[in-house]
């Protein structure tokens, strides 16, 4: 058990060492919250914070997705946290298959999400609204 242990470890540390490559502005969005700026939409140098990258004009604009900006590997579970312009997630897997091909991603055991994730444009911001799943019939 010791060993099985350490091994789960060492492989987590060794994919969070493989996903340290130049990766579009990593930040971890999370619910109800904009969706990170890509290398389509990076801050502006200002300190301001704000985007410069698409903005949403409707929901239909916005997505989500288990992505994580800056990163290699999904989000372990869902329902997913993250909201993107379709743009900005195009860029992001875009970046993945160039930079990630030999990442080796962690994989969860995970239980039945009890809420969906659904994306929302407000502001001009893509966000993350959690909704309570639908019974299953």
């Amino acid at each position: 058990m010791k060993t099985s242990t350490l091994s789960l470890v060492l492989v987590a540390l060794a994919c969070l060492a493989g996903c340290q490559k130049d990766a579009p502005t990593p930040t971890t969005p999370t619910a109800v919250t904009p969706a990170s700026p890509t290398d389509t939409g990076t801050a502006a140098g200002d300190g301001s914070g704000a985007a410069s990258g698409p903005r949403c004009e409707t929901d239909a604009d916005c997505v989500v997705s288990c992505a994580r900006a800056g990163d290699c590997c999904d989000q372990l579970c869902p329902p997913c946290d993250q909201a993107f312009h379709r743009d900005e997630l195009a860029a992001l897997q875009q970046w993945r298959t160039q930079s990630c091909a030999a990442t080796s991603c962690p994989v969860a055991k995970c239980m039945a999400p009890k809420e969906d994730s659904v994306a929302r444009c407000a502001a001009g911001q893509c966000l993350v609204q959690r909704v309570p799943r639908a019974a299953e019939q």
